[in-house]
């Protein structure tokens, strides 16, 4: 009878229950729009820099990104193959391009192709390629990877100069001069068609790697980072960032200072994860459960999605220093021993259907379905100090207190519908890392019968 019910419960969810299609929103409302037209960005040079935090490797890589290597990768893009929209010509080239210079720069080179129904904006089905290059670490203990990325796609018929020209040329230009270093931890730099249709790519891609478990550090999002029309917005820098990715934020802080920048690195807003969408590819590392960076320009961009979106909108010392931020920023942190703890919900997964606590089939949504009792068993990584506590919310009520591994609960409550679980781990310090999910959840338990 018990699971006679349950099997009812779940045709009638199943059939029932949509999932909203991701959309990739205009960003007219992203950025407040600057109040002076004079072209500045500022140009740093590092000769006569007086700091005690100066590391020689990371002033070498900040000093080898400078214009002549951006305006080359952006020329190339912008005159010699012009409008990329996902699925034409046009875009084939860039993926072509861009494979050959990760191959050029001795990366680990490989297209990922992919194949997905647009937004609800863009309708049809859409078929193309993310390009992927890694720069393998050197430490196996220090297995989180660093990932950069940005979308390769324009909108028709536009070459897409600054949108997203300019993230693609910073992705591009980080590979080059990081792929000349050794590093711990291993840094994958990729670039994304179908983000115009619906962030289509990074789906696929983020997906993936979190089937495959790869462990993620940080992903950097770079988009429009070429746009800076004054002084004020020629100096700052903008960030999105997931709830424990702060630390991440404070180290391109203290890099813009130790380093001469100085620039204005202002923390925008606390990532979502219960968006039903997201204004760019980071939107799909958040939404199964990795910690993102999404780095945009000072200002917002008028000429976005027009012919005006030309060479002659980028600012090319402001798209060396943006490019610099991040470079610098992940090589700090592909050779750095990390102070904070990490955490994930290693049980339920992310698009996984369970019944009696076993994985039963991957499905392409990624809310998990979870028919009878499950353990909820979270992964925690200290860092400097140890692990003192590791918490367990239902629905934000407190369930259980663990101190030892393994860090975990069983959850055996009666329930038909959704419901969010949540693990914070605490170190002996007071230092948190959070993880949390949306379960479907349908369990009966036994002796209610």
């Amino acid at each position: 009878m018990r699971r006679k019910i349950i099997g009812i419960f779940v045709c009638i969810l199943l059939i029932a229950t949509t999932i909203p299609a991701v959309t990739c929103m205009d960003n007219d409302d992203l950025y407040t729009k600057p109040s002076s037209s004079n072209q500045d960005g500022s140009f740093v040079i590092y000769n006569d820099i007086q700091t005690q935090s100066i590391n020689s490797k990371i002033q070498e890589i900040i000093e080898k990104i400078n214009v002549t290597l951006i305006k080359n990768f952006m020329e190339y893009l912008v005159f010699e193959i012009g409008s990329r929209y996902t699925g034409t010509d046009g875009c084939k080239k860039a993926a072509n391009y861009i494979y050959q210079q990760f191959e050029n720069m001795g990366l680990q080179t490989k297209y990922q192709d992919w194949n997905s129904r647009g937004n609800n904006l863009f309708a049809g089905i859409f078929t193309s390629q993310n390009v992927i290059g890694t720069h393998q670490g050197t430490d196996p203990n220090s297995d989180e990877i660093i990932i950069f990325n940005a979308h390769y796609d324009t909108v028709k018929e536009l070459v897409g100069a600054v949108d997203d020209g300019s993230g693609t040329v910073g992705v591009l230009a980080a590979a080059y001069v990081l792929s000349q270093y050794n590093f711990k931890r291993t840094m994958e730099f990729v670039a994304f068609s179908g983000e115009e249709n619906g962030l289509l790519g990074s789906h696929a891609y983020a997906r993936e790697i979190y089937d495959q478990q790869t462990p993620v550090l940080v992903e950097f999002n770079a988009d429009m980072i070429g746009k800076a029309t004054s002084k004020e917005t020629g100096k700052t820098i903008r960030l999105s960032i997931t709830e424990d990715a702060g630390w991440i934020a404070g180290t391109m802080e203290n890099m813009t200072k130790d380093y001469g920048f100085n620039f204005n690195i202002t923390r925008m807003e606390t990532i979502d994860r219960d968006a039903k969408s997201g204004w760019s590819d980071y939107f799909e590392f958040t939404q199964l459960g990795y910690e993102s960076v999404a780095v945009w320009p000072g200002e917002w961009d008028p000429n976005m999605h027009t012919p005006q979106d030309n060479i002659s909108n980028v600012n090319f010392s402001y798209l060396v220093n943006t490019t610099r931020h991040i470079a610098a920023t992940m090589a700090i942190l592909a050779d750095m021993d990390i102070e904070q703890p990490q955490l994930h919900i290693a049980n339920p997964r992310f698009g996984k259907i369970l019944f009696n606590d076993n994985e039963k089939k991957t499905y392409k949504y990624k809310t998990p379905i979870i028919l009878d009792e499950t353990n909820i068993y979270a992964e925690v990584k200290q860092g400097t100090y140890p692990i003192e506590k590791v918490e367990f919310y239902y629905d934000d009520k407190l369930l259980l207190t663990d101190t030892e591994k393994p860090y975990d609960y069983m959850l055996n409550k009666t329930s038909i519908g959704f419901h969010k679980i949540k693990v914070i781990a605490y170190d002996t310090i007071g230092t948190d890392a959070t993880d949390e999910m949306k379960i479907l959840f349908i369990n009966i338990p036994k002796n209610q019968f």
